[in-house]
């Protein structure tokens, strides 16, 4: 699958890396899914990816239920889910899953970071 270059120049910005942990930390931490890891990553693609997929198998050999809390509380919808995994049906359904979860949640982080520095500069 192919990576944006946007998303690897997002991640290695200080600011949103740190919002993007916290994110991860959290929405992982709310569906019972190990986030230890979480605390030790480094602001590579590769690498964060990497680790997410290896906790998806892990916890995904244990009950699917936890995977879709995972996704419902992301924001990645069975629809958008079903499509990328049709999109990319050679693919390990982890990998593909990783990489909608690292998109959604640095969506999710950039736009706030937006709203909050526009905030701040109109006060």
């Amino acid at each position: 699958m192919e990576n944006l270059p946007d998303t690897k120049n997002q991640l290695s910005s200080k600011d949103l890396f740190g919002a993007f942990k916290r994110q991860l930390t959290k929405d992982f931490e709310q569906s019972n899914f190990q986030y230890d890891f979480i605390e030790t990553l480094d602001p590579d693609y590769g690498s964060i990816h990497e680790k997410i997929v290896f906790e998806l198998q892990r916890n995904g050999a244990k009950t699917d239920s936890n995977l879709m809390r995972l996704l419902n509380r992301i924001d990645i919808s069975e629809v958008q889910l079903k499509k990328y995994l049709n999109e990319y049906k050679n693919e390990n359904r982890f990998n593909v899953i990783a990489e909608l979860i690292i998109k959604r949640i640095l969506q999710k982080v950039v736009i706030k970071h937006h709203y909050k520095n526009n905030e701040s500069k109109a006060s």
